[in-house]
């Protein structure tokens, strides 16, 4: 088709005032048309929160395409992969519906082609373009196209540390190694290797990936603020603070001698004021920085003396009190100020001194990284496996060196379009340069939601251009966005109250003004008192301690209960689904409190995933242990671990009989080397060792062994399924609670091995020092995920939310610090300072006494350092205003920000007065988390009737009465714990998971994908007494008669045997019975051997009640008909929940059945104690109707006998049910 021209000026506005005053119940306002419709130069939209920028990209896109132009053509980074999914969606259905709209056949055809062509359109992140690039264009510089990323943080981590190793090592032994030794003590600490260095060396090559060129930022700016450093400057500079300083003391001592000083004729303080201002007088304007510095010096002196301090009122008049206290006050805060200036002049001296060492310092970290940037590159390219990083790197590199094809990709593309451009780093921004021809850029973002510093994004990248635009139209035309489009009119007002108080240039990177100022547009939402934001305080009182975070939390927190009276109130009297309400916080690191405050109402939550403690979980770390042992049994943690573990068992008697198996000429032995000479009795104390703990010592260095030899010619992934099954282990946790999803993380476990061995790694050593790394990193694999509830609460971090829309926003934890750990780093970058470090310096202490140190090491900061502290705190300060924007901006009906603090104390808090309408910027640069900010401003701005209000909430408020309950929420039955057949091993275990058992368990007809129980944990269903709706499933608290004991371990040889171990010695011992003949005594004090037991545990059972069984007519049934008899069978059952109409999967194992051709005869075993069989009969009746139905459907037979075998009293009885 031909192309169709673009829309001029003119016509632009012709358009605008169409759609202005056409009768269209959704319009589009004048700026959109203006971002859809503009052509031939650069374009920056700044699109504030739900102003419809991505509807506004699809429409340009959409336009170009009528216009003739390919979808080929134009060039489209989306942030995520989700995005540029989305952004392909929603162009197909436009394009298929323009089809189908227009009778012009040439476009028809044309529109037909870009369809097609759409699946391989330039549509996607930056990294998918580059791979792809590289991929077709590599050869240029020797790069296969078959490379592979390394998207695995632990791989990295593998090859970062073999390389950094090896560098380490060529400077440690090379020309400069004295250098270099005193590069490695630096940062060293109480570690004394060079840990301390290789963090370092990690952090800064990080920022260096994020460069466009990172060996040219290393020799360009590395040291560049090594090089510019100019102390007289700065010296002059602090010289005027002083002189400033030192005149405001003076004036405010002389107004106070001229009034109030009257008052307090015979006060001592009045000399020590008067010598201040003779010191201060004998300053004229030709006094040099040394003379301001010593005056400072002796000013500072007086007022620590005695008589400098504070005015006392001695005559104890009252109304004196007032006037004592505020001199005191500001005394006090001019004397801070002087204070902090002496301490700058020490700094700053120190600084001057050491700069040449510390230089000196930098040049050799210089050297040492350039070495390791290299070396690790030429690494990754032998592997032929690179970062995402890497790959941009290399693209750039070949189109600066390869003009034909810079050319050919400008030529090809008729735009280059960027969304959520404020995200954008260094390397991107140099991509979007080399692929657009100068004048064809389109840029959406706003730089209010610019929170992704940690990932090096730069806002100033989108602030440049913002200003530049702005301020030159020819540079490229700025379109500003403001309509929302998404929230209520209180939504918008109360984030512009906040933001035009808390946003200027100095501390938020811009000024919130006009602007940047949200404008409300949905006008299907109407204005609602009842929607105002609320600031919700929980006032804790004064009894409290202020560290909330250290204290244990026995109960649930103040202001998670008043979340809950929230979200209760808008769901119960305003009909709220849960799942239009989410939670944001601003880390994750109170989730665990949060979610169990959920619980226990039985709120139902879904988060965000990323939980981040899969290697902590129980069942894992059992199998890490594990695989620790078979590696190196030498490692007494892991194989302590292992043998007290549900697969061995041993207890602390055992372990302990077993420690104590020292070779007489030994003096310290390994724990694995005592077990061997427990094995052989060749030790001192072999008379500890009994029977019964030698056969289970056997046993336990046979399995090992077998474990060991398997390792060495198997792979890993076949080593854990041999561990899983030899032992039972897999099957086992399947029966904890929350089974499915510990079985889940160990199929994990054993498919993260078999990737590890993909990936060109071989070997268990190196699998385990992988896993290692990974945890000394404090990194963590993603744990695997369950499947959600649908009406669920939403809980997740503020960065996951961006993008994303709720009716109700609660913002919790305002009250949580930020991160301050960037600051009080060894080290801090900038782009444009580059190093700034702290050096260790030795210094003469110049005492005589000989119990003095006669050198002290002190860590002092660089002058880079200081200067890129100041930039980082004000960075850091700037991103976390951005991040509470993009929190408030979430909402559509109404936001609730909620904190915590004592009333009386921040009622009582005094801020210096506004400037210019904003909060003073000490106030705001002094602020530890948001609460402080909100705070300040409703007390700052309090006249100036502020969008949102705020309201204490104290206990008296928040009883359980008070908070109320959630309605139609079914009991939670109490079950027994030997129901369930678990040893004491997991006691602990079981604890520390109820809290999670209780969330997974609550909402059993909201979880959507089957889940899996047992017969025993439902079987209170089927109880004709109870009358319960739907399946619910059993909490694993204990059951009333039995109260919680939390006992020390009973390190005596006296043995506590519960009913649960009993129970499953039994049923193991049931199993082993030989059928092939009739038993006796005797066979069966053969097979009671072989049971993993305690001794204590075996002399329990009681045999001969046992063999009395076989003497029944069931028993004798049995023993006739072993060929139609099965024992121990697994079994699984898909059932249909009534209430929720949900599938649900029933799993479990049958003790026993005898299958003819017309009926089935089902026999269960039980040691529970009973008093009348009947209680039993009732207690099981239901979990055997379970069994039965599984029986029927699997042979298809009606008839099915159901018998109870009694083993709890000192006869067996066999009972019918």
């Amino acid at each position: 088709m031909k192309p169709i021209s673009f829309l001029t000026e003119e016509e632009i506005q012709k358009l605008q005032e169409t759609e202005a005053s056409s009768s269209k119940e959704q319009k589009k306002t004048a700026e959109q048309i203006q971002a859809i419709y503009t052509a031939g130069q650069n374009i920056l939209v700044s699109a504030s929160a739900g102003s419809g920028k991505t509807f506004v990209m699809a429409e340009r896109i959409l336009d170009q395409l009528a216009r003739g132009v390919e979808i080929s053509q134009l060039f489209i980074s989306t942030f995520t992969v989700k995005a540029a999914t989305e952004l392909k969606e929603r162009l197909e259905k436009k394009i298929s519906q323009q089809i189908q709209e227009t009778d012009d056949v040439d476009l028809k055809q044309h529109l037909g082609r870009q369809l097609a062509d759409l699946p391989n359109a330039a549509i996607g992140t930056m990294d998918s373009f580059t791979q792809k690039f590289l991929g077709k264009h590599g050869y240029l510089i020797d790069i296969a196209p078959n490379f592979r990323i390394l998207q695995n943080e632990s791989e990295q981590l593998i090859l970062k540390n073999e390389v950094f190793h090896q560098v380490f090592e060529s400077h440690y032994q090379g020309e400069n190694k004295e250098k270099f030794s005193r590069l490695v003590k630096n940062f060293a600490g109480r570690g004394k290797d060079e840990r301390g260095l290789r963090q370092q060396v990690y952090k800064i090559y990080d920022f260096l990936q994020s460069t466009s060129s990172p060996q040219k930022w290393l020799s360009d700016s590395f040291l560049k603020g090594f090089e510019e450093a100019d102390f007289a400057i700065e010296k002059d500079k602090l010289t005027e603070q002083i002189k400033q300083a030192l005149w405001d003391l003076e004036s405010f001592f002389r107004y106070h001698l001229d009034n109030d000083a009257k008052e307090f004729p015979k006060a001592a303080y009045l000399e020590a004021v008067q010598d201040v201002l003779d010191e201060i007088g004998s300053l004229n304007h030709e006094s040099d920085s040394q003379t301001y510095q010593k005056v400072l010096s002796r000013v500072v002196a007086i007022s620590k003396e005695k008589n400098g301090r504070a005015l006392a009122n001695s005559s104890r008049k009252a109304d004196l009190k007032p006037l004592a206290d505020a001199y005191n006050e500001e005394r006090k805060s001019q004397f801070a100020k002087l204070g902090q200036l002496a301490d700058q002049i020490t700094i700053l001296d120190y600084q001057e001194r050491f700069h040449e060492d510390t230089w000196e310092l930098a040049k050799t970290f210089q050297n040492f990284m350039s070495d390791f940037v290299e070396a690790y590159r030429e690494r990754k390219r032998q592997e032929n496996a690179f970062e995402f990083a890497d790959i941009s790197h290399y693209t750039i590199e070949i189109l600066e060196n390869f003009p034909q094809i810079r050319e050919a990709y400008q030529e090809r593309f008729h735009e280059v379009m960027v969304d959520e451009y404020q995200d954008t780093n260094h390397i991107q921004e140099r991509m979007l340069e080399l692929l657009s021809n100068g004048q064809n850029r389109f840029m959406v973002g706003d730089i209010k939601q610019s929170i992704y510093r940690f990932r090096q994004a730069d806002p100033q990248i989108f602030n440049e251009k913002f200003q530049s635009y702005a301020h030159n139209p020819q540079e490229g035309k700025l379109i500003l966005l403001k309509e929302n489009f998404r929230s209520s009119s209180e939504v918008l007002s109360a984030t512009n109250h906040v933001f035009e108080r808390l946003m200027d240039q100095e501390v938020g990177e811009i000024n919130y003004d006009s602007m940047h100022q949200l404008v409300f547009a949905n006008t299907k939402l109407t204005p609602n008192p009842e929607n105002k934001a609320e600031f919700l305080l929980y006032d804790k009182g004064d009894g409290e301690q202020e560290d909330e975070e250290s204290q244990v939390e026995t109960k649930l927190t103040g202001e998670m209960r008043l979340v809950i009276k929230e979200i209760l109130k808008l769901h119960q009297e305003n009909g709220v689904a849960f799942k239009e309400i989410a939670l944001l916080t601003s880390s994750r690191s109170r989730n665990d409190q949060i979610l169990l405050a959920l619980s226990e109402y039985g709120i139902p939550v879904k988060t965000d995933g990323e939980q981040n403690n899969y290697l902590q979980s129980l069942e894992v770390q059992v199998m890490l242990d594990t695989l620790r042992v078979i590696h190196n049994p030498l490692q007494d943690y892991a194989l302590v671990a292992l043998m007290k573990s549900p697969m061995f068992s041993f207890d602390e008697d055992e372990l302990a009989r077993l420690s104590l198996q020292k070779a007489a000429d030994k003096v310290q032995e390994n724990l694995y080397e005592k077990l061997l000479h427990a094995q052989k009795q060749t030790a001192e104390q072999k008379e500890l060792i009994h029977k019964p703990l030698e056969e289970k010592l056997n046993q336990f260095m046979d399995i090992l062994d077998s474990w060991r030899l398997y390792a060495k010619t198997n792979s890993l992934y076949d080593l854990i399924w041999k561990i899983y099954n030899d032992r039972f282990y897999y099957d086992y946790v399947g029966a904890l609670p929350n089974g499915p999803a510990r079985q889940a993380n160990l199929y994990a476990l054993a498919l993260r091995a078999d990737q590890f061995e993909k990936s060109n790694f071989k070997g268990l050593s190196r699998f385990i020092r992988m896993i290692d790394q990974v945890l000394e990193a404090q990194h963590d694999l993603a744990s695997v995920a369950a499947a959600p509830p649908k009406d669920a609460v939403e809980l997740m971090t503020i960065h996951k939310s961006k993008g994303l829309e709720f009716p109700y926003v609660f913002i919790l934890n305002m009250d949580q610090d930020f991160n301050k750990q960037d600051s009080m780093s060894d080290i801090i970058l900038s782009r444009q300072n580059g190093l700034g470090v702290k050096y260790i310096a030795k210094v003469e202490t110049g005492a005589v006494e000989a119990h003095y140190p006669k050198t002290l090491k002190l860590s002092i900061p660089s002058f880079t350092y200081t200067q890129n502290e100041e930039e980082l705190q004000l960075a850091s300060y700037s991103e976390q205003m951005r991040l509470l924007y993009v929190a408030m901006t979430r909402a559509e009906k109404k936001i609730y920000l909620v904190g915590k603090g004592s009333r009386e104390k921040l009622e009582a808090k005094e801020y210096p007065a506004e400037n210019n309408g904003k909060l003073d910027s000490n106030t705001r640069l002094q602020a530890r988390n948001f609460q402080d900010w909100i705070w300040a401003i409703t007390k700052v701005f309090a006249k100036d009737h502020l969008n949102f209000s705020y309201r204490f909430v104290g206990e008296d408020q928040l009883t359980r009465e008070a908070i109320g309950e959630l309605e139609n929420k079914g009991p939670l039955q109490d079950i027994s714990q030997a129901d369930n057949r678990q040893s004491e091993t997991i006691k602990e275990a079981l604890e520390m998971l109820r809290e999670v058992e209780v969330y997974n368990t609550l909402h059993r007809a909201a979880i959507e994908l089957p889940s899996v129980q047992t017969p025993s944990q439902i079987k209170k269903f089927y109880e004709p007494v109870m009358d319960m709706e739907g399946v619910q499933i059993a909490n694993q608290t204990k059951s009333p008669e039995k109260p919680i004991s939390f006992d020390l371990p009973d390190f005596s040889t006296k043995e506590k045997v519960t009913g649960a171990e009993i129970g499953s010695a039994t049923h193991e011992l049931m199993q082993r019975i030989d059928l092939s003949q009739q038993p006796t005594l005797a066979s069966l004090k053969d097979t009671l051997k072989q049971v993993q037991t305690s001794p204590a545990v075996r002399d329990k059972i009681n045999l001969s009640k046992i063999l009395s069984f076989f003497e029944t007519p069931l028993g004798q049934e049995i023993l006739a008909n072993t060929g139609h008899l099965y024992r121990e069978q697994p079994f699984s059952m898909l059932k249909r929940d009534q209430k929720s109409q949900e599938d649900f999967v029933v799993r479990g194992i049958l003790d026993g059945y005898l299958v003819y051709e017309d009926r089935i005869i089902l026999f269960d075993y039980k040691t529970d104690r009973y008093d009348e069989p009947s209680q039993l009969i009732d207690r099981y009746r239901g979990q055997l109707a379970l069994y039965g139905e599984a029986l029927s459907r699997a042979y298809s037979i009606e008839n099915i006998e159901k018998y109870l075998i009694l083993l709890g009293k000192d006869e067996v009885q066999v009972v019918k049910v």
